[in-house]
């Protein structure tokens, strides 16, 4: 049972110091939407995030209003992009980075991350392919958040 005291402090916390939820993130496994082909890859990726995270600002927005405690941003976590592109190039990479970046503002969350590389145990195909890409898909995209992980205190 709820003490009123616990009540008044939350509606003071909210009023008075801003209290708010900083991020929900959805996690998204990309793996299965690994293919040969750039575009085909592309399309799977924008077609498995859409309908995964298709409700995501809606129930988000519905909680808020129902608890009285905003959300600042939503966001999607997806696993690394390098694992999609072990077969594929720079420009492969670019192409799911604007694909990640439409399938952002489809479902309107605000931020998308995992076009990340995860290089602290060695250099693969893929991390080298979206390193590569980094600059160019950072410039053609608003939502998308990329990152490289070079170290991990277990790895160096």
């Amino acid at each position: 049972m709820l003490r009123q005291q616990d009540i008044l402090g939350t509606l003071r916390m909210v009023q008075e110091e801003h209290l708010d939820v900083r991020t929900v993130t959805l996690g998204i496994n990309l793996n299965r939407c690994a293919r040969r082909d750039p575009v085909e890859q592309a399309e799977a990726v924008y077609t498995r995030i859409v309908a995964c995270a298709k409700d995501l600002v809606g129930l988000c927005n519905q909680c808020a209003e129902r608890y009285g405690v905003p959300i600042v941003n939503k966001r999607i976590a997806i696993s690394p992009a390098s694992v999609l592109l072990e077969e594929h190039d720079p420009a492969s990479a670019v192409l799911l980075a604007e694909a990640l970046d439409r399938a952002a503002r489809a479902v309107g969350i605000d931020l998308l991350g995992g076009f990340s590389a995860l290089v602290h145990k060695g250099m693969t195909p893929g991390a080298r392919a979206l390193i590569a890409a980094i600059p160019r898909a950072l410039t053609r995209t608003q939502r998308v958040c990329a990152s490289v992980n070079v170290a991990t205190t277990r790895a160096g």
